[in-house]
């Protein structure tokens, strides 16, 4: 009876790990822009009507993900307001989404950054930039609110949306003031995104990455997806931003702060071939996840070599 349980368990646990290893290296299928943007809505639908279903939150995924690589298929930024949890709204897991964080949901250097790796190292089809209703840092630049410390460098983005809406809509006031500069103040993230990072709109005219912006409330839950920006291929048409110093692409080897002032201009020679691009990204992609591959073939060995001993010692017993 012994050698009959532990045959099981072995076979068992031999089977688990095998399927699990299988599924960490294939890293998932492919989706296109628009199939993804059909998952986030179908998730916040979910979680709006009190429905979520919270899939890959448990420990089995969390361990396939954290050894088979990180795999999201889209990228949010959002504001770092605590109540708007991106990966709960959109009823997704551990790994599903690639998350950026920051007062106003305002697209500057560092979001930018952030952003990129998401769409051009990891891939991503679709990126969402994800304003809410009731914004704090948004009502503050609207309503002239004294700021202090590193607030209003990191707020000043949202200066645009404000005078834009104030020019259009000079009548409004209060609360409806405000949600129009919540929806200005998402156009705005996305237009700085496009104009700003040769890497996000060679993706886009390549057609391999869908930008979108959309407004979360924050009292319902539900999201409303405001689409593409309007006027979206007169950026895309734009040329790209100039590098203001050349000779720090001849040093970028050097220092990391020369490499920082050379990556504008880096971009915009990658991509002067977005299709070629594309394949390049997903090679770089495949040789990171296949070197953290490396701990799980090691693992495996070990497992069926542990099965082997086990064989000749407690089965026999």
């Amino acid at each position: 009876m012994r050698k009959v349980l532990v045959s099981s368990a072995v076979t068992l646990l031999s089977l688990l790990f095998c399927f699990g290893a299988v599924s960490a290296f294939a890293g998932g299928p492919a989706f296109s822009p628009d199939e993804v943007q059909e998952m986030l809505q179908t998730g916040n639908e979910r979680y709006a009507a009190g429905h979520a279903v919270h899939p890959n939150q448990g420990p089995v995924h969390r361990t396939l993900a954290a050894v088979g690589g990180q795999h999201p298929v889209a990228t949010v930024m959002a504001c770092s307001d605590s109540r708007v949890p991106v990966e709960i709204l959109f009823d997704q897991g551990i790994g599903d989404l690639f998350v950026i964080k920051v007062a106003g949901n305002v697209a500057d250097t560092d979001e930018i950054g952030s952003i990129e790796y998401g769409v051009d190292h990891l891939a991503t089809p679709l990126m969402v930039v994800l304003g809410h209703t009731h914004c704090g840092a948004v009502t503050a630049v609207t309503t002239g609110a004294e700021l202090h410390g590193s607030i209003p460098a990191l707020v000043n983005n949202i200066l645009p949306a404000v005078e834009a809406v104030k020019k259009e809509y000079p009548e409004l006031t209060g609360a409806p003031l405000i949600a129009k500069v919540v929806e200005a103040n998402v156009w705005q993230a996305v237009s700085d995104l496009l104009a700003k990072s040769p890497a996000t709109a060679a993706r886009v005219k390549a057609g391999t990455l869908k930008v979108v912006g959309a407004i979360y409330d924050i009292e319902h839950g539900a999201v409303n997806w405001l689409g593409e920006l309007p006027g979206q291929a007169a950026i895309l048409a734009a040329p790209a931003p100039a590098h203001e110093a050349p000779a720090a692409a001849e040093t970028v080897t050097e220092t990391p702060a020369a490499h920082a002032e050379a990556a504008p201009a880096m971009h915009e020679a990658k991509h002067e071939a977005p299709a070629a691009h594309g394949e390049a990204a997903h090679a770089a992609v495949e040789t990171e996840e296949s070197g953290s591959s490396l701990p799980i073939i090691l693992f495996v060995i070990g497992f069926f070599a542990l099965i082997a001993v086990m064989d000749k010692t407690v089965l026999k017993d």
